[in-house]
């Protein structure tokens, strides 16, 4: 269910999305990164080819990028909400790992999009 978190509205997806990525940095700061485990099985959607591991490095940069500018931009606010203060630097990740984290997202978002089309339908 969508909430409303200090005037941002969060749909279902990025609360799933943000979740995951919590367990991920929670597994790497405990040094269980071996447990962070990509689906045998995964396919991308649409017939896309899987991704390459230099596309799943750039992900890896793009996210970690984004949350220094967070951290660095509203060090206060992120101190005083959730006590960070530093960025979770996922590029710490082994290879495997980072594959799994990119793969669960694109999977959670392409489980989102589905359901949404079949409540359009």
């Amino acid at each position: 269910m969508p909430i409303i978190e200090e005037g941002v509205y969060l749909d279902d997806v990025v609360i799933e999305v943000i979740s995951f990525m919590q367990d991920c940095f929670d597994k790497l700061e405990r040094g269980d990164e071996d447990t962070i485990l990509a689906d045998p099985y995964f396919e991308r959607p649409d017939g896309k080819p899987p991704l390459t591991d230099d596309e799943i490095d750039r992900i890896i940069a793009a996210i970690d990028s984004e949350f220094a500018h967070e951290i660095s931009n509203y060090l206060d606010y992120h101190r005083n909400r959730s006590g960070a203060n530093f960025a979770p630097e996922f590029s710490r990740m082994s290879p495997r790992a980072r594959r799994a984290m990119v793969e669960g997202i694109e999977a959670i978002m392409e489980a989102h999009a589905q359901r949404q089309q079949e409540n359009a339908a």
